[in-house]
């Protein structure tokens, strides 16, 4: 319910993963390589944005200016990523909302890219339309709007190693409204499943983001 909410704005923490995320990654060929836990910039750590204020990205100032198209974009250090887009959601039961394209067996977040002149908010608005076919800000009782929830950088799922996903997260606010949208989400033409999940679900059906997400949630008492 609504006492999972965070009731103070996210500080930048570090995700540390568990052992058995650890080796599922690992069996998965996820690490390319070991990265100092010293760098809070590490490409397996996940931060979260402070509204009004800095960012680890920069990505406060950022959510409402439209952007170029991009399939990559380059961080501080030269180093190369896809940016991506996507929604947290959280149902009553506290699980989180994961989809699954048509023949593929790995559940992600919702979400995807921004295309040409979006904003944030825009194109995630855009994608959870054609993947969730909800309009999230208009579909509910409850007047709602999006926030910022962080951003997850991992290797990406099904591309060559090193090449990284940069997953810039959102939610749906208040509580209330978040809860409406659990009964007016369903899978898309291009989308064959949506699951509610928890953190006791099968890690190796996740991406390497998607298992961040979850065990930041679990930390946070925002799911079971």
């Amino acid at each position: 319910g609504a006492k999972n909410e965070p009731t103070s704005p996210p500080h930048f923490l570090p995700c540390s993963l568990s052992t058995r995320t650890t080796m599922i990654c690992f069996r998965r060929a996820i690490i390319a390589a070991a990265i100092p836990c010293i760098d809070r910039t590490a490409a397996f750590a996940p931060f979260l944005s402070l509204p009004g204020g800095a960012s680890s990205f920069h990505r406060s100032l950022d959510q409402l200016r439209p952007h170029k198209m991009s399939t990559t974009d380059t961080d501080d250090d030269g180093n190369s990523y896809i940016d991506k887009l996507a929604l947290i959601m959280i149902n009553s039961e506290n699980k989180q909302l994961v989809a699954r394209s048509y023949g593929k067996k790995v559940y992600y977040t919702p979400g995807g890219k921004r295309e040409a002149g979006e904003s944030d908010v825009q194109a995630l608005l855009r994608e959870c339309k054609e993947e969730l076919d909800v309009d999230l800000l208009s579909a509910t009782k409850t007047p709602g709007n999006i926030e910022p929830y962080g951003t997850f950088q991992a290797q990406a799922y099904g591309k060559p190693d090193g090449t990284m996903v940069r997953m810039t997260c959102f939610r749906v606010v208040p509580r209330e409204a978040e809860i409406e949208l659990e009964s007016l989400v369903q899978p898309s033409e291009e989308v064959e499943e949506l699951a509610w999940i928890d953190s006791t679900f099968d890690m190796e059906k996740l991406t390497v983001t998607g298992i961040m997400i979850v065990e930041d949630l679990k930390e946070k008492g925002l799911i079971d």
